[in-house]
C-alpha cells in the first residue's frame, strides 16, 4: 500500500527518444520509431494509486545529502539524457549502474531491453529478459516480439515459455467473502480467530468494515471518519489485548471535508466495545500505512517518511526505532529471529536487528523481493509476501538462511487465482491457526491518481481463505 513512483526514482514520465541518425531499417530498427515515454508507460513497476501521493525529490532538495535513492534518481535521468541523445551505450552502462542499488527492477531491464533493440543488439536485449525471467517474474512483449522474432526465433520461443511457466497457476484457495463496497476501495484484511470476525479496512470510505460469522452477506461499519479515521490502511487484530489496530493517512483518493486537516495515526479498537481506545502520532510522521504486531507491541512502517515506528504497549506513546535514508517505499513487515523485517517496494526487504537497530538488505540472490506490499510472519519464522508490483502477482513464504540475512529458499503459495483478476491487485494479508486471508483484488489501477470520483465500473472485492503450508 501507499507506494510511490517518482519519488522511489523508478519511472520518470515524459522522456522522448528519437532514431539515431544513419540507421537503416534493420529487423531491430523497427523499434526505432517507439518512443521511451511509451516503454516508460509500459514499464511502471507499481499500480496505479502509486504516482499519485509524490514525495519531493531528494534531487530537487539542493542541501541534502546523497542517498541511494537521489543517486539512483540522477542515474536514471542521466541515462535518459543520453537515450535521447542518440548514446544508447552509455544509457545503457547508466541503467546496469542503477542495478546495483536496485538489483532486480524490472522497470530498468525492460529499459535494457530497449535500448539494446535500438542498438542492434538482440544479445543484449535477449540477456535483460532472460535475467527476468531468473527471478521467477514476466513482461510483456508485445512491443519487442516482432524485432526479438526476427533477430532469433528459437531463442524467443524459449523466453516466452520460460514466462508462461512463471506465470502458471499455483495453490488454491476459496472465496471466504464477497463484499459489494465498489466504492470502497479495501486495502486490508484481519481475522479475529476468537470470535470469527472478518475486519476488512477501506481507503476510499474511511471505514473499518465488519463481517460476522453469522451473516457472512452482511458487512456492517466497526469504525469511520467519526472515530478520527482517515483512509485506513493495515488492519490487524492483537488477540493479547483483545484491540483492533488500523493504521490510517491521507491520499489523494481519501475523501476530505472542506478545511479538514490531514493526518495519519495508528488507532487501538477495543475489540469488545467496539470503542476508539486511542489514537497515537508521532511528530514528523507523513503517511503510516502497514504494521505488525507481536506480545502487545507494535511495529509501524511510515511510507511517506524513511522511518519506522514502535509502541512498547498501549500506554505508551509511538517512538521512532529507525530512520533511513535509504528507505524508499516501505510496505508490510514480519518478525523473525530477533530482527524486524520490512518491504520497501522497488528495493527488496530491509532486515533492523531489534538488539542494535542496524539496518541491512537481505540478499535475495536469484529471487526477486521487488513490488512486495503485504508481508507478514508464521510462528515458525517464515516470511509470507504479497507480490504486487511486478507480474506475476503472486503470494510467496520466503525462508531465511540461518543468519536471517539472505533467502534461502522461495515457494509460491498462490498465483494466477481466478479472482486476482486484471486491473485489480491482491494487496494485503493476515495469518492465523494455518490459515490465510487475502484481499485478492483490490481496485486501486481503477480509482483516479486524482483523487477524482471512478468511471470505470469496479468489481466487487474477493477474500479468500487458504491454507498455508
Amino acid at each position: 500500500m501507499a507506494r510511490l513512483v517518482t519519488s522511489r526514482g523508478d519511472i520518470v514520465m515524459g522522456a522522448k527518444v528519437d532514431r539515431p541518425p544513419g540507421r537503416g531499417k534493420s529487423g531491430f530498427e523497427i523499434m526505432g520509431k517507439t518512443v521511451l515515454s511509451a516503454i516508460m508507460a509500459a514499464a511502471i513497476l507499481a499500480p496505479a494509486w502509486v504516482t499519485t501521493a509524490l514525495a519531493p525529490s531528494a534531487l530537487a532538495q539542493e542541501d541534502a545529502a546523497p542517498t541511494p535513492q537521489s543517486i539512483s534518481t540522477e542515474l536514471y535521468q542521466t541515462a535518459m539524457r543520453h537515450a535521447n541523445a542518440g548514446d544508447y551505450e552509455t544509457a545503457r552502462r547508466l541503467l546496469e549502474a542503477n542495478l546495483q542499488i536496485k538489483p532486480g527492477q524490472v522497470a530498468y531491464l525492460r529499459l535494457l531491453t530497449l535500448l539494446a533493440v535500438l542498438n542492434d543488439r538482440p544479445d543484449d536485449a535477449f540477456a535483460a529478459l532472460d535475467r527476468v525471467a531468473d527471478q521467477g517474474l514476466t513482461l510483456g512483449l508485445e512491443r519487442f516480439e516482432e524485432a526479438l522474432r526476427a533477430a532469433d526465433a528459437a531463442r524467443l520461443d524459449a523466453l516466452i515459455a520460460r514466462f508462461a511457466e512463471n506465470a502458471a497457476p499455483v495453490g488454491r484457495a476459496e472465496r471466504l467473502a464477497v463484499v459489494d463496497a465498489p466504492d470502497a476501495l479495501i486495502e486490508g484484511v484481519a481475522m479475529d480467530i476468537e470470535m470469527d470476525r472478518l475486519f476488512l479496512s477501506s481507503v476510499a470510505e474511511r471505514e473499518i468494515l465488519m463481517i460476522e460469522p453469522f451473516s457472512p452477506d452482511e458487512v456492517t461499519v466497526f469504525a469511520d471518519a467519526d472515530d478520527g479515521l482517515w483512509s485506513v490502511f493495515g488492519i490487524g487484530v492483537d488477540d493479547r489485548t483483545r484491540m483492533l489496530w488500523a493504521s490510517s493517512g491521507v491520499l489523494p483518493q481519501t475523501p476530505m471535508a472542506e478545511g479538514e486537516e490531514a493526518g495519519t495515526g495508528l488507532f487501538a479498537f477495543d475489540l469488545v466495545s467496539g470503542d476508539l481506545h486511542r489514537k497515537y502520532e508521532i511528530e514528523g510522521a507523513e503517511r503510516m500505512t502497514d504494521f505488525v504486531v507481536r506480545d502487545g507491541a507494535v511495529y509501524v512502517s511510515d511510507n511517506g517518511a524513511p522511518r519506522v515506528y514502535v509502541l512498547d504497549d498501549l500506554s505508551s506513546n509511538l517512538r521512532v526505532l529507525v530512520e533511513d535514508d535509504r528507505f524508499t517505499s516501505l510496505q508490510g513487515l514480519a518478525l523473525s529471529r530477533g530482527a524486524l523485517y520490512v518491504a520497501d517496494y522497488t528495493i527488496g526487504i530491509w532486515r533492523i536487528d531489534l538488539g542494535d537497530q542496524s539496518v541491512s538488505l537481505v540478499e535475495a540472490g536469484e529471487h526477486s523481493l521487488v513490488g512486495i506490499d503485504g508481508l507478514l510472519n508464521t510462528r515458525d519464522g517464515r516470511l509470507v509476501a504479497v507480490r504486487n508490483g511486478v507480474t506475476p502477482h503472486q503470494v510467496m513464504a520466503i525462508d531465511l538462511d540461518r543468519e536471517g540475512r539472505a533467502v534461502a529458499n522461495v515457494d509460491v503459495l498462490l498465483r494466477a487465482h481466478r479472482d486476482m483478476g486484471d486491473n485489480t491487485e491482491p494487496t494485503l494479508i493476515d495469518l492465523a491457526d494455518g490459515r490465510a486471508w487475502l484481499v485478492a483484488n483490490a481496485a486501486w489501477p481503477l480509482f483516479p491518481g486524482d483523487g477524482s470520483a471512478p468511471e470505470a465500473p469496479r468489481p466487487s472485492t474477493v477474500i479468500l481463505e487458504m491454507n498455508m503450508p
